[in-house]
């Protein structure tokens, strides 16, 4: 507060020192200086003030209303002279001007708020208190007891075949619950889903205008408890729409097809594009039916427009659909660059795609990165140096699920669908060793919504070997591998020859796409896969041709197990002009590994991590756990095959500073765990009765600088709870500190929030 006091006197002060005249300034007419409410109880004055525009400024100012009205008025002179002084705009919002017309609008518009929302007798008195020209007004409110509704509806339909239709919707589809408050932008939002549901049923020309929902008044006088009288047709000034009740059903759709310059394409998919539309011959018309259509042309990435119109001059609605193609080919480059550690890496990437390859609507993906960039070492991680890395993938993509039909037909309605097939290869170079991975895959993509994603793979081969040069940096780096094997922890089996094979189901549920920007909404995502299920139909459960190709002469791992996991997120926006939002993660997972060829052990890929910038930031990278265990090292990634982590965090809005600084204060808490299978030590396993005792919890506060295009975040974490520790001292929060020890302070930067 007193710094409050501070800031405001040096802005007076200015303001003062630059306005000559001020001292001798008198208020013309009386403006208001503070607007109270008062008797609000259900509908709050944040509420209020949001929705009605002349209490928008019911505070009282930091500074005097004098001074506001006497730079407002200066403001206008200057502004007519196109003469806008920074220093003034300062004060671009002067007191109102208060009047008896003013004081009548205000309350009509209260009045009219609380209708609107159920309070359908609520009263608005006002009280007018005036010191020179300065005006203090309160709003009295007598709220009375809100409406709500009963379902008690009453239906007047014109067509009976229409009524059967609005009735079953009143009974499974409406916005409308019991015992519900009564909110006019309800009942608007009503009539709008109403027509949604009946253009999807064939009524191609209903309108939410041809629906009348009023009040019934005559069940309750009262108006306590409120019934409804829906009536159709009821168009307002009279104007009436003749094939409003009129069902419509599809006539066989025309394409007209252009290439990229302008003329009639060449052997256009007709066929294929027929396919890809979700109503056939004779289906009754739905609105969102082709909304998806449109999505699937769309989709195929073949078109640069996709437009649609319907001619309705006949007994059927006939599609028209313009088309215009894109190019044949396309090709992008990019070459970048890396710094890390003052040594520079530079890395370039290409991709280039070809459309109609093998057939009018498949397009062929291919693209390549290399980089030389630099990276820590293994052993002695403070030497540095530049490594060579190579990414090739190719995939072919059909716009269609190429799965048995009886199948398909169970999905039900769907659309975005997509068959990729494709082959990856990966090869790192280092002092170390040269790790190779060949990769072949199948997958179908496809949207039960505009939410809702599906993936299934039926083929994900890997096949992975490493090859070890004859140095002495190779030697150390397999010395460390066995050191850490004899201390429990499987890394060295990511670098032994290995072929993994699965198949998995995945299910997303996002109704917002992550970015920078502070939304409403959640993501839900769940996860199947199981791994080497062919090899539990082979004696050996291994594949000789396999060993044969890699022809290493060491073993090669061959891993059976099932994995599952989930992600839940939620975000909801907070305070009366919704700025700053409470965000909310929690994220689970379980393997295992069935395969005692390999010693119950999960390729290490498919363990799961936690601890970093991104996950519980009080803990270095994928260094947290497994349950108790105590690391001899902190450079040691500790893998784990159960997982459990949740955060939440509060984000707030700070100032602007080329761009915007943001701040955020957030809780992590979570840990992985080892099955009891093919695990010896204790303090990893997943008990049921004590698990939670080994919850680790972290701490810190954030920051944000988004400059739209991108976010820059640091945070700035310590641990809460350590449960490395011994059982009396695992609360650590007192032991923090910026200098190293027991808990220091971790420094966490990244790209884009955290979750």
């Amino acid at each position: 507060m007193k710094n409050q006091s501070i800031i405001g006197f040096i802005i007076l002060s200015i303001g003062l020192i630059s306005c000559g005249q001020y001292h001798s300034f008198e208020i013309p007419s009386p403006v208001i200086n503070q607007i109270n409410l008062t008797g609000n109880r259900q509908i709050s004055k944040a509420e209020l003030r949001t929705n009605v525009m002349g209490v928008k400024n019911s505070y009282r100012r930091l500074l005097p209303a004098k001074l506001y009205t006497y730079l407002g008025i200066k403001r206008k002179r200057k502004d007519s002279l196109e003469i806008k002084p920074s220093f003034i705009q300062f004060f671009k919002s002067p007191n109102p001007s208060y009047n008896l017309a003013w004081l009548t609008t205000n309350k009509v518009q209260i009045e009219r708020y609380y209708r609107e929302n159920g309070f359908l007798k609520a009263k608005i008195k006002s009280n007018v208190d005036s010191i020179a020209n300065l005006v203090n007004v309160t709003f009295e409110i007598e709220e009375g007891e809100p409406s709500y509704f009963t379902k008690e509806d009453s239906l007047s339909v014109d067509n009976p075949i229409l009524a059967e239709h609005v009735n079953s919707y009143i009974k499974e589809n409406s916005l409308i619950r019991p015992m519900g408050r009564l909110k006019l932008e309800v009942l608007k939002k009503e009539k709008e889903q109403l027509s949604h549901h009946l253009r999807n049923e064939g009524y191609y020309y209903f309108s939410p205008d041809a629906v009348g929902i009023r009040i019934n008044d005559v069940k309750d006088s009262t108006l306590r408890r409120i019934s409804l009288y829906y009536k159709i047709p009821e168009f307002k000034n009279h104007t009436l729409i003749a094939n409003y009740d009129r069902l419509y059903r599809i006539g066989v759709p025309e394409f007209s097809i252009s290439d990229p310059f302008g003329n009639p394409a060449e052997h256009p998919p007709l066929k294929s594009l027929s396919k890809l539309i979700n109503l056939q011959e004779d289906d009754l018309y739905s609105v969102d039916l082709f909304n998806q259509s449109l999505k699937n042309i769309y989709l195929t990435d073949q078109f640069k427009t996709v437009s649609i119109r319907f001619d309705t001059t006949r007994t059927r609605l006939f599609p028209k659909i313009e088309l215009f193609q894109n190019e044949k080919y396309n090709f992008s480059s990019e070459l970048g660059g890396s710094i890390f550690r003052g040594i520079p890496g530079p890395f370039l990437t290409n991709s280039f795609k070809v459309r109609r390859l093998f057939s009018s609507l498949d397009y062929f993906d291919f693209s390549t990165r290399i980089g030389y960039e630099a990276q820590s070492g293994f052993i002695n991680t403070t030497d540095t140096r530049n490594n060579l890395e190579l990414n090739v993938s190719a995939s072919i993509n059909f716009p269609s699920l190429y799965l048995p039909k009886a199948l398909v037909g169970k999905l039900g309605s769907y659309y975005g669908a997509k068959t990729s097939v494709g082959v990856g290869f990966d090869f790192i170079n280092r002092p170390e060793y040269q790790r190779t991975n060949l990769n072949l895959f199948q997958r179908y993509t496809w949207q039960k919504s505009e939410y809702s994603f599906f993936t299934f793979s039926l083929i994900n081969l890997n096949l992975l070997n490493t090859i070890y040069p004859e140095t002495a940096t190779s030697d150390s780096f397999k010395a460390y591998l066995d050191e850490l094997k004899g201390k429990g922890n499987n890394l060295y089996r990511s670098f032994n020859p290995s072929f993994v094979s699965s198949l998995s189901f995945q299910y997303i549920y996002r109704d917002l796409l992550p970015s920078n920007e502070l939304k409403n909404g959640k993501i839900f995502q769940i996860g199947l896969e199981s791994g080497g299920s062919t090899l539990n139909f082979v004696p050996s459960h291994k594949f000789s041709f396999v060993t044969d190709l890699l022809n290493s002469g060491q073993d090669i791992q061959f891993y059976r197990f099932l994995r599952l996991n989930f992600d839940y997120r939620k975000y909801k926006m907070l305070g009366r002009n919704q700025k700053s939002q409470f965000a909310f993660k929690l994220i689970g997972g379980v393997a295992y590994a069935y395969g005692d060829e390999n010693d119950y052990q999960l390729p290490y890929e498919k363990n799961f991590f936690i601890g970093g910038p991104s996950s519980v930031r009080a803990w270095k990278p994928r260094r947290l756990g497994p349950g108790s265990y105590v690391s001899s090292s902190s450079l040691v990634e500790q893998p784990g095959s159960i997982l459990i982590e949740s955060s939440i965090e509060y984000r707030f809005r700070l100032f602007p500073l080329f761009g915007q600084m943001n701040g955020a204060f957030f809780v992590d808490a979570g840990n992985v765990w080892n099955m009891t299978q093919g695990n010896t030590d204790p303090s990893t396993q997943f008990h049921l009765s004590d698990f939670y005792n080994q919850i680790a919890v972290g701490t810190g506060f954030g920051l944000r600088w988004d400059f739209d295009f991108f976010l820059l975040r640091l945070d700035l974490a310590t641990k809460v709870i350590n449960p490395a520790n011994p059982v009396n001292q695992k609360w650590v929060l007192s032991q923090t500190s910026f200098e190293g020890g027991q808990n220091p302070i971790e420094f966490n930067i990244g790209i884009g929030y955290p979750f």
